[in-house]
């Protein structure tokens, strides 16, 4: 067992040697990561499953489960940080693309998933029981709620949790899903958006979602690509890493596995670009703090990120593997 920095800032860590998908041993990738988004202290190492059919990244040494939760003491889920008139002038510049890009992509596939991630591509789907673990900022589960679904959300977060049932009214526990016990095949629909890379034991955690489903009921989950166009094009920079609070970072053919050895049929998996400007625009940022400094003025940056993420998605028509996200559903 390692430590991690110092004081009551200590993130213990444990070997974590072998891919949970298929077993091999972690050969490195990234040495010395650190953390670009809370600035955690530690340095972390980075592995990749060298068999060509996983891909799958991981750390290692792992952060012990009971420590990862100092990772988050500055997370954005806890606060939104001061805006001065420059930032202010970016986002505005930001929202002119984003509304270009919208005008754009009315009728075309792109377009369509970005308003399909909306609801988790559960729109269609008959209204019944849904969970969602990780619930975030809870925009999602109100979503579906006026949708008319029956909602209920989790969170490890108590701070997280308790803003949500502010806002919206919502039933939030805060807990591990397993060591809430829900009574077995309870739901209908089970949603993880930009969760699963967070979660210590991603297998186990697949095995209870299954167990809370109904027969039939579906598990529906999104998550960063480590063979995406954006994690080939930053390396190290890639904003998807996030040392330390990203555990397991998955390739779809990774995350596949790791459903099926849940007990899960897998209907659909896909990679999506929707979300990928934000990503490349970050990743810049990271580059020019951390490394190269060659990502120029944050204006550039911008309106770089909006065209790499048109790029990505071109590139997604011939090469699946190639957008910034996974989405896999799969059925009980």
């Amino acid at each position: 067992m390692t430590s991690i920095a110092s004081d009551d800032c200590i993130i213990r860590s444990a070997p974590s040697r072998s891919c949970i998908a298929c077993g091999h041993e972690g050969v490195e990738l990234y040495e010395g990561l650190e953390d670009p988004i809370c600035g955690t202290p530690g340095r972390w190492r980075m592995v990749r499953c060298p068999e060509p059919q996983c891909g799958m990244l991981w750390l290692d040494p792992k952060p012990l489960a009971c420590d990862l939760i100092k990772a988050y003491a500055t997370y954005h889920t806890h606060s939104r940080p001061a805006r001065g008139a420059a930032a202010l002038g970016l986002s505005a510049l930001n929202s002119a693309c984003k509304l270009t890009s919208r005008l754009f992509e009315l009728g075309s596939e792109l377009g369509r998933q970005r308003r399909r991630l909306r609801t988790m591509f559960l729109g269609t789907a008959v209204a019944g029981r849904l969970l969602e673990v990780g619930c975030g900022s809870g925009h999602f589960l109100n979503r579906m709620r006026l949708g008319g679904w029956q909602v209920q959300g989790t969170d490890f977060d108590p701070a997280v949790a308790q803003r949500v049932r502010n806002k919206y009214g919502l039933q939030i526990d805060v807990g591990d899903l397993a060591a809430l016990r829900y009574p077995e095949g309870t739901y209908d629909a089970v949603a993880m958006s930009q969760v699963i890379e967070h979660v210590h034991e991603p297998l186990a955690l697949l095995k209870e979602c299954r167990r809370v489903l109904r027969p039939g009921g579906r598990i529906v989950l999104s998550t960063p690509n480590a063979a995406g166009l954006a994690h080939r094009r930053y390396g190290r920079y890639w904003r998807g890493l996030e040392p330390p609070r990203h555990l397991h970072i998955f390739t779809p053919s990774a995350l596949a596995e790791c459903v099926r050895a849940s007990g899960l049929h897998v209907e659909l998996l896909r990679t999506l670009s929707a979300e990928s400007a934000g990503i490349y625009r970050a990743s810049d940022e990271i580059r020019k703090v951390q490394g190269d400094n060659h990502s120029g003025a944050a204006v550039r940056s911008i309106i770089r990120s909006w065209f790499l993420r048109y790029t990505e998605y071109r590139q997604t028509l011939r090469e699946a593997a190639a957008g910034q996200d996974i989405l896999l559903i799969a059925a009980k």
